[in-house]
């Protein structure tokens, strides 16, 4: 394409950009949208990055990137002919077509990508078929740039040339997101550009409160990257450091950073009055130099805009504004059943054969016997020999094996799919879930549970939402080794399964036996949503059993009655099981038979075997380690008093940790953590009732 055409083809779509936002800021003054975030000076910068990029190739994209939306949605030849744009790509859809989805998206209505779930630029559009894989963003900014580095990696893992352009404004460079995804992509070598759009003020908070740093565009070289400074008024320019950091991605030579310099012009959102921190004077030069008429009167004064061919042009963008809008406004709203839409993308079924079975208690000497721990090994061996999409990430997983030598072996035999990654959880499960997105099956070890705080924004509100926003499966197991009983401290011991039983959209596994390590963790592996998948550290080596020969797997969401009974029912999971069965055992010799439910799953969770049992026995103890208040012992306490209360004969009963954190010391830790005796004095409270 000659430089004139590709100046040509900058400029309208700067414009198309320009007049859709004017119209819904029109829309917002009229009540008609409730929320309206402007790109109005943005568009040179948007619009040059967007049109860099090549079909197949990833989008992410925040509140002020509609120019590169459009670029990326567009087949300029379909959308403006007659324009000397050349030959369509034969791939992406009628204009017409995609731009009333964009802006039924944009109201809120039932056609657009989201069907009403989510407001403005927080959807996603994945149609590969169409050579668009377009990632939106969530509320926390920087958040996205793990995530778009996990599209990256799945670009560079699959062994293709694709790349990914992520934009982030100049506040949303101060997280630790943006730190731990750039530092990732720079050692990992991903396809990554990342552009900053600076503005010089986040929300209302200028640049010198933000940063130390003379530029932005400085820290590349902390990460050992490339990184430039350019006007991002200046189309021309962008689009040089664009397609040149482009080209390099592609190569394979890494990530690039591009601080685009922009003026401030409208506020953070329309309607926020967050406009009058730019002083008067700062304003009107930036209004001066607003980027879409001034490109155009260059493109007039270098001949290649003429007044007939603007005539076109323009009406042409009014056309295809003027009839997205209409249409969008007649759509119908979202049917209310769309509320009610599922928060899982839909789970293999499982056979019959791999439900659960009885147990009264696990072989402990047998030449055959594997630990937990050899089966959680099996299972994560047994996956990646099964699929090529499952990819191991974690801290010391590769040559070192891990903290509990759990991926032995592994990288020797796949040493491109288990991955050493740097100290950053928020980094690790943000690219988990970018490359989940993008078809790749990743398990990130944590290596201990307690520092999947450090990523929990990624969990619940990243990969947790993503199917219920989007209907676009995010398949991530998180391997979270837990619990107490192993003198390991306050920050060790913890159980914090409740933290994410309460957000929709994950599920959580706790396994109390080998074989159920072995066939959970293999169904997690297999599951299209995100997996939460805690592993009890005092079992790693003491939980023991000959493992099923050949294919194995448990199904999610199916709880065990693991001991049969007749007086009362101890419901538990993880290291509580088989403190139950020990207890249980104790009373059958006093002639009481406590029937034993393993949970093994909390979401989804089995209520018909919960309820069932209750019935059943008439007397329920829930036994968990994790601590008393808010612990999920009171979800179950809840389903039972709903469901079985007419059953019952006492109240329903918890023995858990209390409300404190782990001491270091073995006698301190056993003074509080739940005991066999301490079960058993429970019961016995319980039947005297």
């Amino acid at each position: 394409m000659t430089t004139h055409v590709g100046a040509l083809r900058r400029y309208t779509f700067m414009k198309l950009a320009r007049d859709l936002d004017s119209r819904f800021e029109s829309l917002l003054l009229t009540g008609r949208i409730s929320k309206w975030y402007s790109e109005v000076g943005n568009e040179a910068t948007t619009v040059a990055a967007g049109l860099a990029l090549e079909p197949g190739d990833a989008l992410c994209s925040l509140h002020r990137d509609l120019g590169a939306i459009l670029a990326v949605y567009l087949d300029p030849a379909r959308a403006f002919p007659g324009f000397g744009f050349g030959e369509s790509d034969g791939l992406r859809p009628e204009p017409e077509q995609i731009l009333h989805r964009l802006a039924c998206q944009l109201l809120g209505k039932a056609e657009g990508f989201s069907q009403g779930i989510e407001r403005s630029f927080h959807y996603a559009h994945l149609a590969p078929e169409m050579g668009i894989q377009h990632i939106g963003m969530i509320s926390h900014l920087g958040s996205m740039i793990p995530v778009a580095a996990g599209c990256a990696f799945a670009l560079k893992q699959s062994g293709s040339d694709r790349v990914a352009i992520n934009f982030i404004g100049d506040g949303g460079t101060s997280t630790g997101d943006f730190h731990e995804g750039l530092n990732m992509a720079a050692v990992w070598k991903l396809p990554l550009v990342l552009v900053i759009e600076n503005n010089r003020y986040a929300f209302s908070t200028p640049v010198e409160q933000q940063y130390a740093a003379r530029h932005l565009s400085d820290r590349g070289l902390g990460y050992g990257i490339p990184a430039h400074r350019v006007d991002g008024n200046d189309p021309q320019e962008v689009s040089a450091v664009v397609e040149a950091a482009v080209a390099r991605a592609r190569q394979g030579a890494g990530p690039t950073l591009i601080e685009a310099v922009l003026g401030r012009m409208r506020g953070h959102s329309e309607g926020d009055d967050s406009l009058k921190v730019v002083p008067p004077k700062e304003l009107a030069g930036y209004q001066a130099g607003d980027p879409v008429p001034a490109y155009g009167l260059w493109l007039e004064e270098q001949g290649i805009l003429d007044e007939e061919t603007k005539g076109r042009l323009h009406g042409r963008i009014r056309d295809l504004v003027e009839t997205a809008i209409s249409g969008a406004l007649d759509a119908p709203q979202p049917q209310v059943a769309t509320a009610h839409r599922p928060v899982f993308a839909p789970a293999p079924e499982w056979p019959k054969s791999h439900q659960p079975e009885s147990r009264q208690s696990e072989p402990k000497a047998d030449p055959a016997v594997s630990t937990y721990v050899e089966a959680i090994h099996r299972a994560l061996s047994e996956e990646m020999e099964r699929d090529e999409a499952v990819v191991l990430m974690g801290q010391d997983i590769g040559v070192f094996e891990g903290a509990f030598r759990v991926t032995r072996g592994l990288y020797q035999r796949w040493p491109h799919r288990v991955l050493d990654t740097p100290i950053a959880e928020s980094g690790t499960l943000g690219i988990a879930a970018g490359a989940a997105l993008l078809g790749y099956r990743p398990v990130v070890e944590m290596q201990f549970a307690d520092f999947v705080s450090c990523g929990f924004n990624q969990l619940v509100n990243v990969a947790a939402k993503m199917y219920y926003r989007w209907q676009l499966p995010c398949p991530l197991v998180v391997r979270l080794p837990s619990g107490g009983g192993v003198g390991a401290g306050p920050f060790h011991s913890q159980n914090p399964e409740a933290w994410f039983a309460h957000v929709a959209g994950l599920k959580v596994v706790c396994p109390s036996t080998a074989v159920d390590a072995l066939g959970l963790l293999k169904a997690a592996i297999r599951d299209p949503n995100p997996v939460l998948f805690f592993e009890h550290k005092f079992l790693y080596r003491r939980a023991k059993a000959v493992l099923p020969s050949g294919e194995h797997l448990a199904a999610l969401g199916r709880a065990g009655v693991v001991r049969p009974g007749r007086d009362l029912s101890l419901i538990a999971y993880g290291s509580s099981t088989p403190l139950c069965l020990e207890a249980a055992e104790a009373l059958s010799q006093q002639g009481v038979e406590a029937e034993v439910v393993d949970l093994r799953t909390l979401v989804p969770l089995d209520r018909e075997t919960i309820v069932s049992s209750a019935r059943k026995t008439g007397r329920v103890l829930v036994v968990h380690e994790a601590q008393m208040t808010g612990g999920f012992g009171a979800e179950i306490a809840a389903v039972v008093a709903d469901e079985a209360f007419p059953w019952l004969d006492a109240p329903v009963r918890r023995l858990a940790y209390p409300d404190r954190p782990a001491p270091f010391a073995k006698n301190l830790e056993q003074e509080l953590i739940p005991t066999k005796d301490r079960v058993l004095a429970a019961i016995h409270q319980l039947l005297r009732f």
